[in-house]
């Protein structure tokens, strides 16, 4: 019998085969992590993991918005960001999805 904590089903059972012939049953930890999604457009980020035991900073890239916005919706708001930065739109034109991430840069960049 196992012990209790091995009877759930978030382990994982291995059958081995042991140098002497004999076949045994190792447990292992399944890893729970979530799928990280990007904000605006929920599309599945890349490069980005949960799981523990790793630095903040190796569990997510190192860019703008890394870890919160897929590399299409940032490039979306950093253009969008220097369009209004430059003057040729204001931000009464910009969609109202992105106008947040567009207003905390143009905070930053100040």
């Amino acid at each position: 019998m196992p012990l209790p904590k091995n009877r759930s089903t978030s382990v994982r059972k291995v059958s081995k085969r042991t140098p002497k012939g004999r076949h045994t049953i190792h447990y292992s930890r399944k890893v729970s992590g979530n799928r990280h999604s990007c904000a605006l457009s929920g599309a599945r980020l890349q490069a980005v993991s949960s799981l523990k035991g790793k630095g903040k900073s190796s569990r997510r890239p190192n860019r703008k918005f890394g870890g919160a916005l897929s590399s299409a919706s940032s490039s979306r708001v950093i253009i969008t960001a220097s369009r209004v930065k430059e003057g040729s739109m204001t931000l009464d034109e910009v969609d109202l999805t992105i106008l947040p991430y567009v207003k905390r840069l143009l905070a930053s960049k100040k």
